[in-house]
């Protein structure tokens, strides 16, 4: 009696783990092939619309962050199914296990109703620069996922942002900034200043977002300002590249 209860322990055992190896292998098919068809769906609907690829792409990569979450949760509620266990108690339990689910869940629907008005409203793009001033973090967005912005810093760095802490979010790639480029004036002669100032003039007509100022006086110190607008992106390239010009040319005089 003793080896035939064995013996069924074990026939109960091998059925449970056939089962679950079944259910784990149909289960990894089923993601890969939804990314697959998410994948290749925004795909084609990238190359029809090119000028909002960037919305598309963000679009893809939170579809398939939910299809994720749902599918691991179908997984381990089938899971728990197989091996017996009683499902709807562990989800309505009461105690230490049910409070914490409450605020697990609590955090959970923050996160994903944020991330939702983040998607509907186009407040953000993925490849788009962002600033978050209460966190002081800037960085360009990598994912937008259901649960949370992944960020790459200016140090390469990953930086994951639950949607629930994002309450005040600069995107600097939809903004035109503007930088001022001082030259130093350390000449006595008016006609020195003069020949700087066309030189100025000369580089500044091959960019049309820069504008010349004319005399900027700080404290005890003279320049020759420039006001150079455009994208968060370029802006800084562009300076160096302005001042490169202006002091190649000076040195050319």
């Amino acid at each position: 009696m003793k080896f035939l209860h064995l013996e069924s322990l074990l026939d109960h055992t091998i059925e449970k783990g056939i089962q679950l190896i079944i259910a784990s292998v149909l289960f990894y098919l089923f993601y890969r092939i939804l990314k697959l068809v998410i994948k290749h769906l925004f795909d084609n609907y990238r190359r029809i619309n090119i000028a909002d690829s960037a919305r598309v792409l963000t679009l893809s990569r939170l579809s398939l962050s939910f299809f994720q979450y749902v599918t691991v949760f179908l997984y381990i509620y089938t899971i728990l199914g197989i091996f017996g266990l009683p499902v709807g108690a562990l989800l309505t339990g009461a105690g230490i296990v049910g409070v914490a689910l409450g605020f697990a869940g609590r955090d959970l629907m923050s996160d994903v109703i944020n991330g939702f008005f983040i998607i509907v409203e186009n407040q953000v793009n993925v490849g788009e620069v962002v600033n978050f001033k209460t966190l002081n973090i800037t960085g360009t967005v990598t994912v937008i996922g259901i649960r949370s912005l992944t960020l790459t810093d200016s140090t390469g760095a990953l930086v994951f942002i639950p949607n629930r802490n994002i309450t005040a979010l600069h995107n600097l790639s939809r903004l035109e900034h503007s930088i001022f480029i001082d030259l130093p004036i350390t000449f006595a002669s008016s006609e020195a200043i003069e020949r700087l100032k066309n030189r100025i003039l000369v580089v500044n007509q091959n960019y049309t977002n820069a504008e010349f100022l004319g005399i900027h006086t700080t404290e005890d110190k003279v320049y020759l300002r420039t006001r150079l607008t455009g994208a968060y992106r370029e802006i800084s390239d562009q300076k160096l590249q302005l001042l490169t010009q202006y002091y190649e040319k000076t040195t050319n005089a």
